[in-house]
């Protein structure tokens, strides 16, 4: 009876590690970013743009007028998902902004960042073009999420 019950726990375990690492389509992550929060999420059907290497949610500070006012930068407009709120994309020190784009929804920007050392690694690989990709991380709807694998190709 142990010998079964150890056996039904591990097949048990096995099945629900295999499940959490499924990819998921962009356009489930889309449609609710706020429901993955804090959890390990495998996407596919998405883009890593290296085209714009400034990213959609990155700021412009216009010079200041000779009249010493300081003017504010201008923000770029947020993701439109719903439960989204991020406004801009401020990576930690020691990361970089990703551009993900969503092939299924194309209107979603969400603040994607990675360590330095991949995003150049990344970089290199890619070039100044746009790639399909399957990408895996973790974070916040609110704060952003941090690009810890990626593997280029459909």
């Amino acid at each position: 009876m142990r010998k079964f019950l150890l056996i039904a726990l591990v097949t048990i375990g096995m099945i629900g590690s295999s499940v959490a690492q499924m990819a998921i389509p962009g356009v489930s992550f889309t449609d609710n970013p706020s429901r993955f929060n804090g959890r390990k999420v495998t996407l596919k059907d998405v883009k890593v743009n290296f085209t714009n290497t400034l990213g959609v949610n990155s700021m412009a500070v216009a010079p200041a007028p000779l009249t010493g006012a300081i003017q504010m930068p201008t923000v770029a407009p947020g993701p439109t998902g719903t439960g989204s709120v991020v406004v801009r994309c401020n990576p930690p020190r020691g990361f970089s902004q990703v551009t993900v784009d969503f092939n299924a929804a194309p209107d979603y920007k969400g603040c994607f960042f990675m360590a330095d050392a991949m995003y150049n690694q990344l970089k290199r690989e890619v070039g100044a073009q746009s790639v399909d990709a399957q990408i895996t991380f973790r974070g916040d709807s609110r704060t952003g999420y941090n690009v810890s694998f990626y593997k280029l190709g459909k």
